[in-house]
């Protein structure tokens, strides 16, 4: 960094004794607060030094543009060496650090809290043809992403079903014919197939009795497929007289879990 000294030079005038131009004096510069000389230019590159001392010309002007670098102390003095005054000055920059070099296209100038660098902008990708995308980051970069895609709840019910996946659990009523007998069967058909044979569950769907004797009985599953089931009833009982027979349907009930398509 460089300063002007002084511009346009001006005349140095011994206003301690004479108060007239200092003629042939000069200016001695040097580093602030010692004796050590240091350098001036003619040019703003500092490429040109001036010689040290600047020597002033018979009107006590410098001849030849100052510029600085850094903090000076700086003596006038006469044409005999005596000195006329002696100041601190300075090229004008403001203290600091220096900006990095070259410079980057593109590109930021940030810190660390010590040193200056350069960085890259972080800033939104054009958002033209990307409705519905939102924002996010992809650890280097901020890019548009499409919303992820919710699927549809793989679930259905119904009143004698429900459906989970590939899992089926339906149910219903069914009857089990008379048979004049103390023994029966009946047949249940499933009104949605299985893909394997499910767990099946039935029920005499009755109270007091199914025989006028006011007998039960027992039921089960004699056989069961992936579309249906047999249905078995059996009084269990020796007495073979009318009574227990059974003469009106048996109403069941049944339920199946399994393995269907998905």
């Amino acid at each position: 960094m460089s300063g002007r000294f002084y511009d346009p030079n001006p005349t140095y005038f011994d206003l301690l004794i004479s108060n007239q131009p200092v003629a042939g004096g000069f200016l001695a510069f040097f580093e602030q607060g010692t004796s050590t000389p240091k350098m001036t230019w003619s040019d703003q590159g500092l490429t040109i030094p001036n010689t040290n001392p600047v020597p002033l010309d018979s009107s006590g002007r410098a001849n030849v543009n100052i510029w600085l670098s850094g903090a000076y102390s700086v003596v006038l003095r006469d044409s005999l060496g005596a000195v006329i005054w002696t100041r601190d000055v300075s090229d004008g920059a403001a203290g600091g650090l220096a900006i990095p070099t070259p410079l980057l296209s593109g590109q930021f100038l940030t810190n660390d809290g010590s040193i200056l660098s350069w960085a890259s902008i972080l800033q939104p990708p054009d958002p033209t043809g990307s409705d519905g995308y939102y924002l996010t980051a992809n650890g280097g970069a901020y890019v548009l992403t499409a919303p992820p895609t919710i699927p549809t709840p793989n679930y259905s019910f119904g009143d004698n079903f429900t459906k989970i996946g590939t899992n089926l659990d339906q149910w219903g009523t069914g009857s089990i014919p008379a048979s004049a007998a103390q023994i029966a069967t009946g047949n249940i058909t499933f009104p949605v197939p299985y893909l394997t044979v499910p767990n099946l569950q039935v029920t005499i769907n009755k109270g007091s009795g199914v025989v006028s004797a006011g007998y039960i009985g027992d039921i089960g599953v004699s056989a069961v497929s992936t579309t249906g089931a047999t249905i078995s009833w059996d009084l269990g009982i020796d007495d073979t007289r009318s009574q227990y027979n059974l003469t009106s349907p048996i109403p069941i009930m049944w339920r199946a879990v399994g393995k269907v398509a998905a």
